[in-house]
């Protein structure tokens, strides 16, 4: 029969760990955002630049969709890390409790 341990402590330290790197992440995209939009777009003055934001916005506009996203599922994955430990913790009492009532 084969065994495991979990550390909780662990799982709840690297799950806070996640959602701080997903909470930096997105106030990294948001200042990049805010800072591209402070620009405006100093390429449609002319035709070759109008084509440059034919091609330019669309792929923009994703790569923002994508970072927001990708910074709100590093902060989903750090939460759920750390509900992962509490319900460890949890199952560990419970366990103990059924244990030692029903043995002893």
């Amino acid at each position: 029969m084969s065994t495991f341990d979990i550390e909780t402590d662990v799982l709840r330290e690297e799950g806070a760990n996640f959602v701080s790197l997903g909470t930096t992440f997105g106030a990294a995209s948001k200042k990049l955002q805010d800072d591209l939009a402070a620009q405006g777009e100093p390429w449609a003055t002319d035709d070759l630049g109008e084509l440059f934001g034919t091609f330019y916005t669309p792929v923009r506009d994703g790569m923002f969709t994508s970072m927001d996203s990708l910074g709100e599922q590093l902060q989903s994955m750090g939460h759920k890390l750390q509900d992962m430990a509490r319900k460890y913790d949890s199952s560990d009492l419970e366990n103990v409790h059924t244990l030692t009532t029903t043995y002893v």
